[in-house]
């Protein structure tokens, strides 16, 4: 996902993906432990996929441009928040914001709390609440912003199942509410491929193994790997359903959001995302592509 909006996404992004280059694995001339054996895979994945400020930045400006300049929410639910950098970085933007997290899986929570909330001054960690749980739960209180990121709610792979949870994220939003949605497409997203990027200490591969266009069913990992040769083979794996606008869009009408529209990110001289989104209704395919989509009540 692309060079722009969250750094690389889980790997896509506009343009042809590349394969990985084959090494020599120097684990025999290795002296001392290898470096995919400290690594930490939850702050290579935050620094790898994730750009919480930039994804602030656009729920601002799409609530701004539903219910006008000037308007802005001070509540968020993050839903499949993991180590809950987004809801850390929300209570951080504003002295008037709360956030509440709920994901399932307690390893990540717990790492977020950890290196993410520990980081939070006690003022800013009063107004941020992490919950074990299911994100199809009813939750009181409403808020003004619920996010879905890094197209977490694929893990919903029949149409039953996400309407439900459309269902319950409406529900729990104020008259005023936003519900805001990340999702990527085009035909190298149908392809097994792999995709390198480079980062500082580490190479992040996003590796696309497996489509069924039968079901739209995708399965995906992340692998990470260093200069001394070790790897993190697996280090995370998606078994998802990869949804399409129109269908997103459509659920969430039979969910009961009144409108929703699509965001569509612009690209720079290189053909490359520049991370800047755009409300539009029709557009150009792309070989791989990141949008928004954004519902209200």
């Amino acid at each position: 996902m692309g060079k722009g909006k969250n750094k690389d996404k889980q790997g896509k992004g506009k343009g042809k993906g590349k394969k990985p280059k084959k090494g020599k694995d120097k684990k025999a001339k290795q002296k001392g432990p290898r470096k995919a054996d400290t690594a930490d895979r939850y702050a290579l994945y935050q620094s790898a996929v994730q750009e919480p400020d930039a994804d602030i930045d656009f729920f601002l400006q799409a609530y701004a441009e539903v219910y006008g300049k000037g308007k802005r929410p001070t509540t968020m639910r993050e839903d499949f928040c993991a180590a809950a950098n987004t809801a850390c970085a929300w209570v951080k933007r504003s002295k008037e914001n709360k956030a509440w997290g709920v994901d399932l899986d307690p390893e990540p929570l717990d790492w977020g709390r950890k290196h993410n909330v520990s980081k939070l001054n006690a003022e800013q960690q009063s107004r941020l609440t992490l919950i074990e749980g299911d994100v199809r739960d009813k939750r009181a209180p409403r808020v003004d912003l619920a996010v879905a990121q890094n197209f977490s709610y694929f893990c919903f792979k029949t149409r039953s199942e996400l309407r439900t949870y459309f269902e319950v994220v409406r529900a729990g939003l104020t008259d005023k509410g936003l519900f805001v949605l990340d999702l990527f497409g085009g035909p190298e997203s149908q392809t097994a491929m792999e995709e390198d990027t480079e980062h500082d200490g580490f190479t992040y591969t996003w590796d696309q193994d497996r489509f069924d266009p039968i079901n739209n069913e995708i399965l995906c990992y992340i692998h990470f790997s260093f200069d001394d040769g070790s790897k993190i083979k697996k280090a995370f794996t998606y078994d998802w359903r990869q949804w399409t606008i129109p269908e997103v869009r459509e659920l969430l009408e039979e969910a009961g959001f009144s409108q929703s529209h699509a965001y569509w990110e612009g690209t720079d001289e290189d053909e490359e995302g520049n991370g800047e989104f755009t409300r539009e209704t029709s557009v150009e395919n792309d070989d791989a592509w990141i949008a928004y989509v954004i519902a209200v009540p």
